[in-house]
């Protein structure tokens, strides 16, 4: 089987679309704030329900996915999508906007898996790493291109613009996909909705008992108990079971998503870079946006190198280099008395240890837990696991800063590093080779 790049390309865009939503809004949100007459506090609700809806839908669109097929799903995330973007843009009532960034999430939460595990099967699966390793690029890019064009829309024709830009690009995806084949599905019983219901609904608590505050933690850390403990019920009784939980019921899987949970935490200290900055390097506020380049540029080009690696050499050592990359990043920062140059070289290694952790590496070694026709479930968990750090983290961290400043956060980014790296050496790498639905087809 030959490599189908123009196929590949699709998938890659769609998923660039997703990902940009994510990084584009950042130079806009105070002006949206003041748009719809609300605080900081109140718009930054917009962001917190369209990561619990990305995380909802992306477990559930996975599975599905896997039953229905991968490109119907994601073409029905991207006409979500887009859709929703619209909506946002010609809001005029913050409930409206509220709504539609909801339905945004829940759109790019059905894109994200599926149009990696579509995009995989336009691979043999001895290349499975560099298609990977080029939707960790796409990512990676996104994060580049991201907040400049946020500014620049935002600066010249406001702030809808950032979401009409949407469209344009989904209705190109679109019209791209009906070049594409249609997705060949091993015929499988659809999952147990009341599951999948449960379990996305109690990741969803989970997330708003870490963003929350007081008795909003407690209302949703019952909410969450109760989903979970129904979630189980269901796992045991439904005739077919939302999850195929087995893969992760032993050492390897407890591994891999505990990993997967640090990784995400380590992604997300670079949030606090720009404060850093401020503070340390007395940065101005604009100096300070432009501080994660560094590590954005290296991470976009190093991602499509580290899936290729993980063909040639394994997905362990990658994730290895990654994590220790990650840590010495954590180190150079957490150093008393920050210099320039220091700094810089610190978000270079940083930028290394997102390209070596965050797309092929991980996602391989998922995959290898889990049939080929089950990619979708296998791509979804991952993002899950990923996302649930990436939300705790900015917790856990600012609590490492209340007790020993920048020195504790990202002595906490170097200690969670190291732990990931102790913890995938209980993964075992098993090379097999493994038939893709595509060559079946």
């Amino acid at each position: 089987m030959r490599p189908n790049y123009r196929a590949l390309a699709v998938y890659l865009l769609g998923v660039f679309v997703g990902a940009l939503d994510t990084n584009v809004l950042g130079p806009v949100f105070p002006v949206i704030a003041r748009a719809f007459h609300v605080n900081l506090e109140v718009a930054a609700w917009t962001v917190t329900a369209y990561t619990v809806a990305y995380i909802a839908s992306t477990v559930l669109s996975g599975a599905l996915g896997d039953r229905l097929g991968h490109r119907k799903v994601f073409v029905w995330g991207i006409v979500l999508f887009a859709i929703a973007s619209v909506t946002a843009a010609l809001s005029r009532d913050f409930a409206l906007f509220m709504l539609a960034r909801i339905v945004q999430g829940a759109g790019a939460g059905a894109v994200y898996p599926n149009g990696q595990a579509e995009g995989l099967k336009q691979f043999p699966p001895e290349k499975h790493g560099m298609a990977l390793g080029m939707f960790g690029a796409v990512f990676g890019l996104a994060s580049i291109v991201g907040p400049t064009l946020g500014g620049i829309l935002g600066q010249v024709f406001g702030w809808p613009a950032v979401f009409i830009i949407n469209l344009p690009i989904a209705l190109v995806v679109l019209m791209m996909l009906k070049n594409t084949s249609p997705s060949t599905v091993v015929s499988r019983p659809l999952p147990d909705w009341i599951g999948g219901a449960s379990f996305s609904a109690g990741l969803a608590s989970v997330l708003l008992v870490i963003m929350g505050q007081g008795l909003i933690r407690v209302v949703f850390l019952v909410l969450a108990v109760s989903f979970f403990a129904l979630m189980i019920w269901r796992q045991r009784v439904a005739a077919t079971p939302f999850l195929d939980s087995k893969p992760l019921a032993n050492k390897a899987g407890v591994a891999i998503m505990v990993g997967a949970a640090l990784i995400g935490l380590d992604m997300s200290a670079a949030i606090f870079v720009p404060t850093l900055v401020q503070s340390d390097l007395h940065f101005s506020v604009l100096q300070s946006g432009l501080a994660l380049l560094p590590a954005a540029f290296t991470g976009a080009l190093l991602a499509g190198a580290g899936g290729v690696l993980v063909d040639r050499i394994g997905a362990k050592k990658i994730l290895s280099v990654g994590l220790v990359a990650a840590a010495v990043g954590g180190i150079l920062l957490a150093w008393p008395h920050l210099t320039f140059i220091r700094f810089i070289l610190a978000m270079m290694a940083l930028g290394l240890g997102t390209a070596f952790t965050m797309g092929a590496p991980l996602n391989r070694l998922a995959l290898d837990l889990y049939q080929s026709h089950q990619a979708g479930e296998a791509l979804s968990l991952m993002a899950v696991f990923r996302a649930m750090g990436l939300a705790a983290g900015p917790i856990l961290l600012t609590a490492a800063k209340v007790v020993h400043g920048f020195t504790g956060m990202y002595g906490t980014v170097a200690v969670a590093s190291v732990i990931g790296a102790l913890v995938f050496l209980a993964v075992p790498e098993r090379p097999r080779v493994r038939t893709s639905i595509a060559q079946k087809g």
